[in-house]
């Protein structure tokens, strides 16, 4: 696939309401990435924080951007350097919708078969040189699923500030993109609890098995705080946001003990570090590995 890469190109982004300034090639105020001008990205009139490049006279995009802002979804395969993307709703036919969703939003099974139609994860071709960079890309989907929180804390000052009620269809959307990862990559991560087992100790098969158990609480709290926020939304019910607080609250300290377990970070007090942590002794290992060779 030619240039494929994390970025888009161009007539992808037209569909999808995206502008970007653009001046002649060299003169970019922007900077330049090697030889390449840098382009300022603006998202339905607000400017980014990542820059896009001129490649070869087509403009390129960072994926990163556009999932931030719920835009598009995408899974990266760091061992094929492939990269899936799903524009929510794009490939749905016109007039489809379950009960329960709003008209052209995509429910949580649709999205997940927009991905797995063309993702080819093999748990049998797994190896031990995947461990770490899996390891922290585990991390990062849970630390996208933790973001959730703080769009729906400004969900409820609105609505307690403004009285203004959110569209809802978007916020089951930008769940559902932020835990279809991880009905994705099931049975990867078993693959990589095994691995840690086979290569390193069976505790570490145990934790990362414990890491796949938290991940999933987290996933089935955040769905739970989600539909209590709804019902708050509908009734203003202080029970329903007390119910949907403490959903979210049990989803977060799911995911910071996963992250814990990961990467040693602890998101709670970041001058705290776990040292007995998955990623640290897969570096261990991997180092004792190329000692020996």
């Amino acid at each position: 696939m030619k240039k494929q890469t994390l970025l888009i190109g161009l007539a992808s982004l037209l569909s999808i309401s995206i502008t970007a300034a653009v001046w002649a090639a060299g003169a970019s105020p922007f900077g330049q990435l090697g030889s390449y001008d840098k382009v300022e990205v603006i998202v339905d009139r607000t400017p980014v924080k990542e820059k896009g490049l001129l490649i070869e006279g087509e403009l390129y995009i960072p994926v990163e951007a556009l999932r931030a802002q719920n835009k598009l979804a995408y899974v990266y395969d760091a061992q094929t350097y492939q990269a899936y993307l799903f524009f929510g709703g794009g490939t749905q036919q016109q007039g489809t919708s379950s009960a329960g969703s709003q008209p052209g939003t995509p429910t949580r099974d649709e999205v997940i078969l927009g991905f797995m139609s063309g993702i080819p994860y093999e748990a049998d071709g797994y190896h031990s040189g995947m461990m770490r960079q899996d390891i922290i890309n585990i991390a990062t989907l849970a630390k996208a699923l933790l973001a959730t929180s703080k769009d729906w804390e400004k969900v409820v000052y609105s609505k307690l500030t403004f009285n203004r009620n959110p569209d809802v269809g978007l916020l089951r959307q930008q769940l559902s993109y932020r835990t279809i990862p991880f009905d994705i990559l099931e049975e990867r991560m078993e693959a990589l609890a095994e691995e840690l087992g086979d290569q390193i100790s069976r505790s570490y098969e145990r934790k990362m098995e414990d890491v796949i158990d938290e991940l999933e609480e987290a996933v089935e709290k955040k769905e739970k705080a989600l539909e209590t926020l709804e019902d708050w939304l509908q009734t203003s019910d202080e029970d329903d946001l007390e119910d949907f607080r403490d959903y979210d609250e049990d989803a977060k300290e799911s995911i910071y003990d996963a992250i814990r377990k990961l990467t040693g970070e602890d998101l709670e007090d970041p001058t705290d570090h776990y040292s007995n942590n998955i990623k640290a002794e897969v570096e261990e290992w991997l180092l004792e590995q190329q000692e020996l060779d």
